[in-house]
Parts: structure tokens; C-alpha cells; sequence
């Protein structure tokens, strides 16, 4: 996330926020909302900071309960999202839809806060912000929630994205999604307005195949909530695009041989029409593999042939190998592009610290492929805190060229200290993850509006709520006992969720898969777990202070009820 617009470079170095900066275009209100030098030690975003008796940092939100905070913010971000954001006067469209960006009420007036006057007229994200809210408003805050209505939300934004942000079946790249457009714009076709600044925003028809990856795995997860096939064909395209513009690019680990480290699998920037590369390098093959996997999971299901499926493991082959190998990334540690709005980066000079940390995310969730993983999620981690921490802070920095503490960022780093911890029990990382997870909270304002960091007090849609919501989820689930200890809550399932209801003496909840694991927070050990009519007693209860946590498997159906 850069925001540079036409300043110098000068201007940009300096710490200071260009505040009320504004400019009429056709009555809209444009606030260029940037970063401020922080002047208070006392206090982060709207709150005061509250300290243990050691002096580090403890949440905004009941400081003395660890954990209560997460769900807290979780909630009040979510809220927003459903309720909250305002609608955009000139398109009529939910601000979300039209813009990446808008200044809270602290920045402008409620007035126009509440008019829609107060987005921002940089290019939009809308792949990267759609796959986002899939995760964190479906997968994540419905679950845990109970809250369906959070479905019909995301599906406005889906069905949007597919009507009004997708390429033509006869391009190159057909039937993708772009991942930029021109703000306050009904089409999203590339962002246009920047292609004289390094093509940020990815150009006419131009659109960024991780993201292809990231959206098409987020439209197959939709699919699995809803059994509609609108998602599952949109997944298919992403992953058939994908599958025919792979480069075998090379890469192994012998002794000796040149290391190429200039291309990667898919180019970070590609014109969708005629494949001409914008830009070769993008290390965030991840995406493509997590939709690659899920598809092969469940292939025979949705009755993929022989030629798709062949296509599909090649691909995720290609990239895989080349992740590890010599010139892929987990070796020359080259984490580069990511966000849609930086210029082109043919010295792969910016690094990122999303790859890395997403890219640990998986090899946790499959930690049967890599026989290093005691090594390498550690090192990951560890780069990660070395390059994108922040002095005084616990927080994390976006990335090389915008080296700027952010919640979602911080946040994504706590979740992976969380899961560090869930699977080796290392202490360290579990007070890593308590300490970045409080600094976080620190962002969301009571009425749900979330500041992009502490030093940057507008908002993105999709750092603030695609990509913030679901790691406090993740690290939750990791750590149930930051869970709230008075209500029920599912925080993980190895299957999609398409259906849960919490009452007061227990919980049911639809799967997509007949076979999977649940790990839900409860009030009281339950009195039974059934798996349609049939009993459950293989389940493993651990008790806490208040309640406790049940693991539960279930095979051979996918209706699930547990009684208090």
C-alpha cells in the first residue's frame, strides 16, 4: 500500500500527514489522508495506552481480561462492514465497491463521513480486498459469530467483482479477476490514472496473477459455504488461466549451476489482453498453490476432468519447486511484490512482508511439506520482526517502500507467533503474538472504523478489514483461551462452515466436507456430540479457567450438534 501520488520525493521522506488536502471533482471530496509523525507516547490511535506493572502493552479494551479485546475489535470492524460504511454519492454504490480508502470521522466531518464524501482518490483494490473479506467476514466472523447475514454481504462484493471486474473469455488471461481499477469508477478494467508512474495499478488490462490466485481461492471457498456454482466456475477460470500462463523458469538445489532469480513462475504484472509482462517478479506464489490444492482436494467431487486436473498439478508443481529452490524465495529470501500500487520493481528492490508470513501460514496448515518447517517458519518469523519491526513498538512495517507501521500487518505477524506457539509450545512466541495482537487492537476506532496503523490514521478496506479480522480469528483459534470465556464460539474447522446456530444449551453447524476436525470454545463440557444421529465419543476436552476448549473428528456426515 503506497500512496505517493505526485509528490516529491522529498516530501514523501518527511514523517507528516497531509491532512484536509482536498479537491472537488464533481462535488466528491478527495482526502488525501497520509501518514503523521507520532507525538504522544501516552497514547495510540483514539485511546490512551494502558501498560502492565513491566511497562509493555496491554489492549485498549478490558486490559485485564488477555484476549477479551480480539473479539472485540473483530466485532466492531465486522459491524462496520455490515452496517457502517457509508454509500458513495455519485455512484450510489457501497464506498467499498469504489474506492480502497476513506478518512473516519476523526479526519473529516461526521457529516461527510456519513455522506460518503470521504473516500480517497487513489486506485482501488478490488481482488485483493473481495478475496480478503471472504476470509475474514465468511470464513472467519460469521463462524465464530453465528452471523449468516455476513454471506449476502460478501456475495454483493463477489457478484460485483464477477459483472464488472473480470477480463474477457477471449483474452489471454480470460475470465480473471483485475486486481486494480481507477477509484470512484462503476468498471474495473486495470487502474489507468498511474500508467506514467511505473504502471502502479497494474495499466489497462493489466492485472496481477497472485491475485488471480488469492480471489479464485476465495471464490471456491465461497462455493463450499454455498453450494452455488457461480463460485466454483469463477475458481476454475482463475486456476485454468493460471495453469496455461505458467513458466517453468527452473531451479533446483545442486551443487553447482547459475541461479537466476529475475523471473518467477507467473510475472507480477501482465497485460490480460495480449500477455505482455509488465513486470517478471513476484515472489507470493502461495495464492496459486492454495487453490491448486483445494481444487485437486476435492476434483472428484466437483468432477474435474482428467485434462484440468493434470493442468492443475503442474502448475503447483512448477511453483512449488521453484519456491524452494535456489532461486525461489525461501532460499534467496527475495519477497518481492505484492500490493497493487507500486510502481515496477525490475531490480526486485522492495521486499514485503506478506509473502513470508502467508507463505508460513500454509506450512503450518501442511506441515507434512517441508521436513524443515522447525526451521524455516522461525527464520521467516524472525526475518520478518528484524526488517518490518518498529523501534519502541510492537508493530510491523508494510514493506521497504512503505515503511510504515500497520495494524492488519501487525496482526498478521501476531497470528503466526500464535500458531508458532499452538504447534511447538514455545512460550516466547506465545507472548510475541499477546504483545503484537494488543498494539493492533490500538487501530480500531469504538465505531468500527479501522486506521490503517499508528502513524496513519485513514482507513483501507482492505487492510482494515480484509486483512485484519481474520488473523485476530487465527490467533484465537491458536490460542482458544483468548477466546471469551462466557459465550460458545468455533474457531477452527478443517471444513467450510455453512450453516452454525448457538444457543443457550449448545450449537449445530453444517460442513461442507462429511469428514473434518472442529476446535470450538465453550462455556461447559458438553453432555453429547452427535454427527447426525450418531453419537460422538472420540472427542478431546480441555478444560480452562472458565469452560473449556473441544476438539472433535467426525467422519460419515456433516451435521453436527453438540449439548450442554
Amino acid at each position: 500500500m503506497i500512496q505517493k501520488l505526485s509528490l516529491n520525493t522529498k516530501t514523501m521522506k518527511q514523517k507528516f500527514i497531509f491532512i484536509c488536502v482536498i479537491s472537488v471533482l464533481t462535488h466528491q471530496t478527495i482526502t488525501i489522508a497520509q501518514t503523521t509523525k507520532r507525538t504522544s507516547v501516552d497514547t495510540l490511535g483514539a485511546y490512551k495506552i494502558v501498560t502492565d506493572k513491566s511497562g509493555k502493552i496491554l489492549p485498549w479494551y478490558k486490559p485485564e481480561v488477555p484476549g477479551a479485546a480480539y473479539a472485540h475489535v473483530a466485532k466492531l470492524a465486522s459491524e462496520f462492514i455490515k452496517s457502517g460504511t457509508p454509500i458513495e454519492p455519485i455512484t450510489g454504490l457501497p464506498m467499498y465497491l469504489v474506492t480502497c480508502c476513506f478518512s473516519g470521522p476523526h479526519l473529516a466531518t461526521q457529516e461527510k463521513f456519513d455522506a460518503g464524501k470521504t473516500g480517497e482518490g487513489w486506485m482501488h483494490n478490488p481482488a485483493m480486498s473481495n478475496a480478503g473479506m471472504v476470509h475474514s467476514l465468511v470464513m472467519g466472523y460469521r463462524v465464530f459469530a453465528g452471523d449468516d447475514s455476513y454471506i449476502d454481504i460478501v456475495k454483493g462484493m463477489l457478484d460485483y467483482q464477477l459483472q464488472h471486474g473480470t477480463t474477457p473469455a477471449d483474452f489471454e488471461y480470460a475470465n480473471v479477476p483485475y486486481a486494480s481499477s481507477n477509484p470512484f469508477e462503476k468498471e474495473y478494467f486495470g487502474a489507468t490514472k498511474w500508467e506514467k508512474e511505473g504502471m502502479r495499478g497494474d495499466g489497462l488490462h493489466g492485472v496481477e496473477p497472485d491475485k488471480i490466485g488469492e480471489l479464485g481461492y476465495a471464490y471456491l471457498l465461497f462455493y463450499e459455504v454455498t453450494n452455488d456454482v457461480t463460485y466454483l466456475k469463477a475458481a476454475i477460470h482463475c486456476a485454468d488461466a493460471l495453469a496455461k500462463n505458467v513458466r517453468n523458469i527452473g531451479g533446483d538445489q545442486e551443487y553447482f549451476g547459475e541461479v537466476d532469480t529475475k523471473k518467477s513462475p507467473w510475472p507480477f504484472r501482465v497485460n490480460a489482453r495480449t500477455g505482455l509482462v509488465i513486470d517478471e517478479y513476484c515472489s507470493n506464489v502461495i495464492e496459486p498453490i492454495r487453490l491448486f490444492d483445494e481444487l485437486a482436494r476435492i476434483a472428484l467431487r466437483i468432477k474435474a476432468t482428467d485434462d484440468q486436473r493434470n493442468a492443475w498439478k503442474k502448475a503447483r508443481d512448477i511453483s512449488w519447486n521453484w519456491l524452494y529452490a535456489k532461486n525461489g524465495p525461501m532460499k534467496t529470501y527475495i519477497w518481492n511484490a505484492y500490493f497493487e500500487d507500486i510502481p515496477n520493481d525490475p531490480d526486485r528492490s522492495n521486499r514485503n512482508q506478506v509473502s513470508p508470513m502467508e507463505t508460513a501460514r500454509y506450512l503450518l496448515n501442511h506441515p507434512q511439506l517441508d521436513a524443515n518447517l522447525d526451521i524455516n517458519v522461525p527464520a521467516l518469523l524472525s526475518w520478518v520482526e528484524s526488517v518490518f519491526g518498529t523501534e519502541d513498538m510492537d508493530a510491523i512495517k508494510e514493506q521497504t517502500w512503505c515503511y510504515v507501521p500497520m495494524g492488519s500487518h501487525t496482526a498478521r505477524f501476531a497470528s503466526i507467533c500464535a500458531m508458532w506457539f499452538e504447534k511447538t509450545g514455545d512460550v516466547r512466541y506465545k507472548e510475541k503474538a499477546y504483545r503484537y495482537f494488543n498494539n493492533a487492537t490500538y487501530c480500531t476506532d469504538q465505531n468500527g472504523v479501522v486506521r490503517v496503523g499508528p502513524t496513519w490514521p485513514s482507513s483501507w478496506f482492505s487492510d482494515g478489514y480484509g486483512d485484519y479480522i481474520r488473523h485476530f480469528m487465527d490467533g484465537m483459534a491458536a490460542i482458544p483461551e483468548w477466546a471469551p470465556a462466557t459465550e460458545d464460539h468455533i474457531l477452527r474447522s478443517t471444513s467450510a462452515i455453512q450453516k452454525v446456530k448457538y444457543s443457550s444449551t449448545g450449537l449445530t453447524a453444517t460442513t461442507f466436507d462429511s469428514e473434518g476436525e472442529l476446535t470450538i470454545r465453550m462455556t461447559a463440557k458438553p453432555k453429547s456430540v452427535m454427527v447426525g444421529a450418531a453419537k460422538v465419543s472420540n472427542y478431546q476436552w480441555k478444560p480452562l479457567t472458565k469452560g473449556g476448549v473441544l476438539v472433535m473428528k467426525y467422519k460419515g456426515g456433516n451435521e453436527i450438534a453438540i449439548n450442554k
